[in-house]
């Protein structure tokens, strides 16, 4: 009875390991050109299915033998993948919460525990003699104190990246959740996420006190681990659930706009006006909530009226007169001598890249060619 219970226990880690590498290849086969946010999610899953492998091979309780059978160097191969999945939410999180987010070089730091954890298995366990990597394995005493130490310092870690991404999600503006078609129900899966993972982290902090002083009640700290693969499996699998039911909703004909009230020609008014006279676009850090409290107006009503008078979101609203106030500057003869850098700043934009994508759609040229084709039709002009 008791094997067949653990063959479940693997098939469950197995599930959900497939379940993340399916998930993983489908949105990657389905996702937007250069999408960072979709990007960092399919990174996010493949690495999360590692760990499922990860604890299949060192704790399954037929998989493991299997394993070891064809070599002990497989063990632990998959375990770096504990210091990825923290900081891979958090930067997704941070991808749909902040406006134009790009990856910086300082976020390289966020691989430095892997390294560190690289080394340490090397030393503690590759490093050893064959014989003595395969008697570790059987009798599991590879997990002593500093083994699951530096475990628990990654579950600890993973609990705050995790925290920290529930918070970014939770405040996201509005207007970001409308552009990344954030679903209302993911900041609640992040807080019961929190939840496991701190599940797992009270496992790992009862093992370092059982590598000191002997944990007398085994029972439980097993409960506590097979607990932990089954809550994991039944919230990946809400979350398929609750996706699917996101995208037929998504996916559903949206009424058309004669079907509602009219805009407010005073609202447009008012906001024409205000980006002509004070140039609120020009705030690299503008947003909805901060155009709709300069203008004293609900954040819904503002974004109804952008998107069904002009027929834009409200990135696309602002882009367009940072695009025409970088026309501007580019004509300006007193601005020849300011980089093509200098001017998409002075007009608003904060990624350069987004500031060429956005002017050669446009005007079906580079900023600087635009410059340098409108100096010639100057200097043609005065000859």
């Amino acid at each position: 009875m008791d094997r067949t219970l653990f063959n479940l226990h693997d098939l469950v880690l197995l599930l959900l390991a497939f379940e993340c590498l399916a998930v993983a290849f489908y949105v990657g086969f389905n996702r937007p050109a250069r999408s960072l946010p979709t990007s960092l999610l399919i990174a996010f899953f493949t690495v999360h299915a590692g760990i499922a492998l990860n604890e299949l091979v060192l704790w399954g309780s037929t998989f493991r033998y299997w394993v070891l059978d064809a070599s002990p160097n497989y063990f632990f191969v998959l375990h770096f993948a504990y210091w990825l999945d923290g900081p891979l939410l958090f930067l997704f999180a941070c991808a749909i919460s902040k406006a134009e987010f790009r990856l910086q070089r300082w976020h390289a730091l966020f691989g430095l525990p892997v390294v560190a954890f690289l080394v340490f298995i090397y030393l503690h366990f590759y490093a050893l003699p064959y014989e003595q990597r395969v008697t570790l394995i059987k009798d599991y005493s590879f997990a002593d104190f500093s083994y699951v130490f530096m475990d628990l310092i990654a579950k600890v870690a993973r609990v705050i990246f995790t925290v920290l991404a529930t918070l970014y999600v939770l405040k996201s503006p509005a207007s970001l959740q409308e552009k990344f078609q954030v679903p209302e129900w993911l900041g609640k899966v992040l807080m019961v996420l929190t939840g496991v993972f701190i599940w797992d982290t009270m496992l790992s902090l009862i093992k370092v006190y059982h590598s000191l002083y002997v944990f007398p009640f085994y029972d439980i700290v097993e409960g506590i681990g097979l607990a932990s693969y089954y809550m994991q499996f039944a919230l990946f699998n809400t979350v398929i659930f609750l996706s699917v039911s996101h995208f037929l909703k998504a996916s559903q004909p949206k009424p058309k706009l004669v079907d509602k009230e009219p805009v407010s020609l005073e609202l447009l008014e008012k906001l024409e006006r205000t980006m002509e006279a004070e140039r609120p676009y020009l705030n690299q850090n503008l947003s909805f909530e901060r155009l709709a409290d300069k203008l004293d107006i609900p954040v819904k009503e503002l974004s109804n009226a952008i998107n069904r008078h002009y027929e834009v979101n409200f990135y696309e609203f602002i882009n367009n007169y940072r695009i025409q106030e970088a026309k501007t500057l580019l004509e300006d003869p007193s601005c020849f001598d300011k980089s093509i850098t200098d001017i998409f700043y002075d007009a608003g934009f904060n990624s350069k890249s987004v500031y060429n994508t956005l002017f050669k759609k446009k005007f079906n040229k580079t900023p600087s060619q635009y410059r340098n084709e409108y100096k010639q039709k100057l200097i043609k002009k005065s000859a």
